[in-house]
């Protein structure tokens, strides 16, 4: 496995995945490949529109500042990523990273076909029934639709959600 790919989403949750990935890097001579998921402004404003929808009062969603929220995320995300890079080169494993904006299902699965990822190291949050179903799961879907070797990696006791 040469070419890892783990998402993160900032959270110590997903950094989980971190220690895995980097011992099938070393093992194997990989590089990995970092990727951060921002929603779109369209994917912000309907999330908020569902939210609120049913309230009275509440005033219609502008596109605009959703725009400003996620040019704020990308910034982040890109000082996010540069770090986390860092720290994995500085351990003599090569890493790169990118963020992408849309569903976090779909973006993973695209980055990985494009990068010819060898495996995915990703996170659950460790939700099962109820909750699994309402939430969904990112890491089932890329297990059911990259075609590539997933690693999930389950939360440690205390960090579910």
């Amino acid at each position: 496995m040469e070419r890892i790919l783990v998402p993160l989403d900032g959270s110590p949750l997903a950094e989980e995945a971190l220690p895995h990935a980097k011992k099938l890097a070393s093992r194997f001579s990989g590089i990995i490949f970092l990727v951060r998921v921002i929603p779109t402004a369209q994917q912000l404003a309907a999330a908020s529109f569902a939210s609120a929808s049913g309230m009275q009062g509440v005033p219609p969603i502008d596109v605009s500042s959703m725009d400003k929220v996620v040019e704020l995320q990308l910034e982040e995300a890109r000082a996010y990523l540069t770090e986390a890079a860092r720290k994995i080169q500085a351990e003599g494993i090569q890493a790169e990273w990118e963020v992408r904006e849309g569903a976090a299902a779909e973006v993973i699965i695209q980055c990985a076909r494009e990068k010819r990822i060898d495996g995915i190291v990703i996170s659950s949050h460790g939700r099962s029934g109820l909750g699994r179903l309402v939430f969904g799961s990112v890491a089932d879907r890329v297990i059911r639709d990259s075609g590539i070797p997933v690693m999930v990696i389950k939360p440690t006791k205390g960090r579910a959600s």
